[in-house]
């Protein structure tokens, strides 16, 4: 009996070291990734951080959170982010903030995302790269905001994303929204759709990335995501009452981040999408009898009315939608 009890107290300090000691690592691996961050020329703020989840959880509290850089308009805030995992496992790791903060460029747009219980769930994969084998992000609310304003409103938005059985570089990667609600300026730009039938918006994609080494630890100590190399649209879906875009395809980016492939765009109810272009300034009045004789050209091809079947080419750094040049093909910004 007695060696029974020196034997559990001894499993009892071995468990207790163990945790000790894994969740000091976890406080030093998360201290230096923000080191890596103010050398690389980041402001980065914490108040406090601290441990909790003993016996059974690795757990670290961040207080005070502030990560920007100024220079691409990339921020990231929290007052308080838990970040967690099982003491036989750490490489489980759970991020939980009851409201969090995002500011990324969106191309030219600026776009600043608030989140209310946000939850983010990683698996990574035993190894010294530790490399991501999923993550399901998801908060109860979200808000898209822009220079001007609310953009739109989201409950229960979710992104999930999975590396690829067949390749580590492949991921699948799906955002899926839930409820969404335009907010002032697109119920300005977009008209009458939420008055409709079906008015309620629709959203989603489902896309694979293949980037030129899978994302790993490495990618989460510099801050950058590794190239992507292609890119495949399994689905992007937009609908607004009677109002709607599909695009798939698949292209390909050299080193440059320059494209070529082909996205295959369907529009339902193209003429309203005209109306919402000029309202919001993209298309002056004085283009628009001339670009409505087009797609009605356009249109009368396809046989489908109100209809649009239009092929993006992207080839040689140019653009060709449906035969017209459009110019020079944007180049892949990598975050």
């Amino acid at each position: 009996m007695r060696k029974l009890v020196w034997l559990l107290i001894l499993l009892a300090a071995l468990c207790g070291a163990w945790w000790a000691a894994a969740t000091a690592q976890m406080q030093s691996t998360l201290t230096g990734l923000l080191d890596n961050r103010r050398a690389a020329g980041w402001d980065v703020t914490l108040k406090d951080i601290s441990k909790a989840g003993f016996p059974l959880t690795l757990q670290n509290r961040l207080s005070g959170l502030a990560v920007a850089e100024s220079g691409r308009g990339v921020a990231f805030e929290a007052p308080q982010l838990d970040l967690s995992a099982p003491v036989w496992w750490p490489g489980d790791l759970t991020a939980r903030a009851p409201v969090a903060q995002a500011a990324f460029p969106a191309g030219a747009l600026p776009l600043v995302l608030k989140m209310r219980d946000m939850h983010a769930d990683l698996a990574l994969h035993p190894g010294l790269s530790l490399q991501l084998e999923g993550m399901l992000a998801r908060s109860t609310y979200l808000e898209v905001n822009g220079p001007d304003g609310l953009l739109l409103e989201a409950d229960e938005p979710r992104m999930e994303v999975t590396q690829s059985s067949e390749a580590e570089n492949d991921y699948n990667i799906a955002l899926l929204p839930g409820r969404i609600a335009p907010g002032p300026l697109l119920r300005k730009v977009l008209g009458d759709g939420i008055g409709q039938p079906g008015g309620q918006p629709i959203l989603s994609a489902r896309m694979a990335f293949t980037f030129a080494r899978a994302l790993d630890r490495h990618a989460a100590m510099t801050g950058t995501l590794p190239q992507i190399d292609a890119l495949t649209v399994e689905n992007v879906d937009v609908a607004w009452g009677d109002v709607a875009l599909a695009t798939e395809g698949a292209l390909t980016f050299n080193s440059e981040g320059v494209p070529a492939g082909v996205l295959s765009l369907r529009v339902t109810n193209w003429p309203k999408l005209l109306d919402a272009g000029e309202r919001a300034g993209f298309l002056p009045p004085s283009m628009r009898g001339q670009v409505n004789t087009m797609l009605r050209l356009l249109e009368a091809r396809g046989g489908t009315t109100g209809g649009l079947d239009l092929d993006l080419v992207f080839a040689e750094g140019q653009m060709v939608l449906a035969g017209i040049p459009l110019g020079a093909a944007p180049q892949l910004i990598q975050p």
